[in-house]
């Protein structure tokens, strides 16, 4: 058995962030594919509280939750030479650092959800959660420019936790504005988030994200039916 292994699901978002960090931390592990309609028993063994991943085992230990399992492993194994940790060194950029991550991990995740339930709706109802898609974007674009500096992430020169925990946008926000035939103008009102998307697109990670094309093939045949009008 690897040292260290994960728990996931190809299309989880959560798992994508995860994987974004212990790449830029340089850990090795065994990527441990799951059945989310058929639940393994290590998988229920590992997280029985939520039963879901990913779920991230070294040596033993069971760490759950995306967030979490990011700055374990931030913690857990020193930057490679060249590169930074995940979180800053200073309490108060921890801090800052953490408050955006969560505002990404539900207000980003919400707004998503919104453009998605938008597509059985009244043009009202599109329209608003348009703007709330909007509004949430702004904050971002905001919370960058305070953050990154002359950088292109949040982390500055380098990624660091916040653009971990937002790097699922890379494939989800295309698949999403084409479902819902929407278009988020990153270039025309957000130009800090377009030079981080097209930074993120250019770092060798994007390349353990899936594509737009197949989480939106995913979303189309598996949530959106799920989605109350």
């Amino acid at each position: 058995m690897a040292e260290v292994q994960l728990l996931s699901f190809w299309s989880s978002p959560y798992v994508m962030t995860v994987e974004v960090a212990l790449a830029l931390k340089g850990v090795q592990y065994e990527k441990v594919p799951q059945d989310l309609s058929d639940k393994s028993e290590l998988l229920l063994k590992s997280n029985p509280v939520h039963k879901a991943v990913p779920v991230l085992l070294h040596n033993g230990n069971c760490v759950c939750e995306s967030s979490i399992i990011v700055q374990y492993v931030d913690e857990t194994w020193p930057a490679p030479k060249g590169s930074a940790d995940l979180l800053p060194a200073d309490a108060y950029g921890k801090a800052m650092a953490r408050f955006w991550a969560d505002y990404a991990n539900k207000k980003v995740k919400d707004a998503l959800t919104g453009i998605l339930k938008s597509c059985k709706r009244s043009e009202e109802e599109k329209k608003a959660a348009e703007e709330h898609m909007l509004s949430v974007m702004g904050m971002l674009d905001s919370a960058l420019g305070e953050m990154g500096g002359a950088g292109p992430f949040f982390g500055g020169a380098s990624m660091g936790f916040v653009d971990v925990i937002l790097i699922p946008l890379l494939p989800s926000l295309p698949a999403v504005e084409g479902l819902a035939g929407v278009q988020v103008p990153l270039v025309q009102r957000f130009p800090r988030l377009e030079a981080w998307f097209a930074a993120c697109q250019a770092h060798h990670v994007a390349s353990l994200l899936p594509s737009s094309a197949s989480i939106s093939e995913y979303v189309s045949r598996v949530h959106l039916p799920r989605l109350s009008p």
